[in-house]
């Protein structure tokens, strides 16, 4: 996700819900990086500067909030998504805040949500320049087997053997 990213040197970056810093700890060293973690008392809701890119995976179940909150502090922002919240009037709404989207990517990840698709949404960029790539394999957990990470409970980080 991040190399679908436009990032220039010294750019100012945020992921907006760090987690296990599957995002955070592989932002570019030559960038200002920034994170948000609501676990450790960093609420996203709460931050209001201004990034170059916004770029993480946020929780599904603030989808519309988190994406107005994003626009409102960026140009750029990088997201997966699940299938099923990649909806019409979400990408409408992006779209009227005047965002386009600029690359696309497809994919199957075993242990998280199955089918996602990453998108790269810039404002005032034209549409025409949209990347549409489509993962062909499914990705699986470092340990090349179904361990059953990210299921019934267990960590969507690390591998469940």
């Amino acid at each position: 996700m991040i190399d679908m990213c436009d990032i220039r040197d010294k750019d100012v970056l945020l992921d907006p819900s760090r987690g296990g810093g599957v995002f955070y700890n592989n932002f570019p060293t030559y960038t200002y990086n920034n994170w948000c973690e609501i676990d450790e008392g960093v609420d996203f809701f709460k931050c209001y500067d201004k990034f170059d890119w916004v770029i993480g995976n946020p929780p599904y179940s603030l989808w519309n909030k988190w994406i107005e909150h994003t626009m409102n502090i960026t140009d750029n922002f990088c997201y997966i998504f699940s299938y099923m919240n990649f909806t019409p009037t979400r990408v409408a709404r992006i779209k009227e805040r005047g965002f386009t989207l600029t690359k696309m990517h497809l994919l199957k990840v075993d242990w998280w949500m199955s089918q996602s698709i990453i998108c790269v949404f810039q404002r005032g960029e034209p549409n025409v320049t949209c990347e549409f790539t489509v993962s062909d394999k499914t990705f699986q957990c470092e340990c090349g087997k179904r361990c059953g990470r990210g299921r019934q409970g267990k960590s969507y980080n690390v591998c469940a053997l």
